[in-house]
């Protein structure tokens, strides 16, 4: 079984240093946030000089968006896994918005520095974020698309339109992070409005 830093890493990075920098800086993060991270932090966890480190990355902002890269990398992977397994409408809902949480985001949100961290997304990222986040709307509309030709959900309630239904999900399931939620509380939150969503579109 993979960790959560293994995970976040497995695609973003090509070779195995870069993956090992990677899950290094996950850990780092975690431990001191982003604001107080250093590149000598990363590279103490790494294992390597910072000389070495700066072979392979610029600074920690170059090694956080990497991450931020693999976690949606990861996501997609995995929302376009469940979509494709053919269950029901409300399990696949469920567990698509699961997978959109993953076990990167259990184990940054049970970090010390969730909140800080989420923020960076943004501020460090906001470009991946969302190119990351288009990309999981086209995956998810075309499921619903799918669902809706084969007459097993209805797409009424979006005016037929699926990708606009698609990133009213995918806005409502970010909504969710709010300050000082914990992972268990976003976890049962994502699961009723994958419930609200799924009653919504049922046939």
């Amino acid at each position: 079984m993979s960790t959560p830093a293994s995970s976040v890493t497995s695609t973003s990075a090509a070779d195995p240093r870069s993956q090992a920098i990677l899950a290094a800086g996950f850990e780092a993060f975690r431990r001191y946030g982003y604001r107080r991270t250093s590149m000598e932090d990363i590279a103490q966890e790494a294992g390597m000089s910072r000389a070495a480190l700066y072979l392979h990355y610029r600074n920690k902002q170059d090694i956080f968006r990497s991450l931020v890269q693999g976690y949606f990398e990861q996501t997609e992977q995995r929302m376009q896994a469940v979509l494709s397994s053919g269950v029901k409408p409300k399990a696949a809902l469920l567990a698509a918005f699961s997978a959109k949480l993953g076990p990167e985001m259990e184990a940054l949100l049970n970090s010390a520095h969730g909140a800080e961290l989420l923020d960076a997304n943004f501020s460090a990222a906001g470009d991946i974020v969302a190119t990351g986040e288009a990309r999981l709307i086209a995956i998810l509309a075309d499921w619903l698309r799918r669902e809706a030709e084969a007459k097993r959900i209805t797409l009424a309630a979006g005016d037929g339109d699926a990708e606009a239904l698609a990133a009213t999900m995918i806005a409502a399931l970010g909504g969710l992070k709010a300050p000082g939620v914990s992972f268990d509380g976003l976890r049962a939150s994502a699961q009723r409005l994958a419930l609200l969503f799924a009653r919504g579109l049922k046939a």
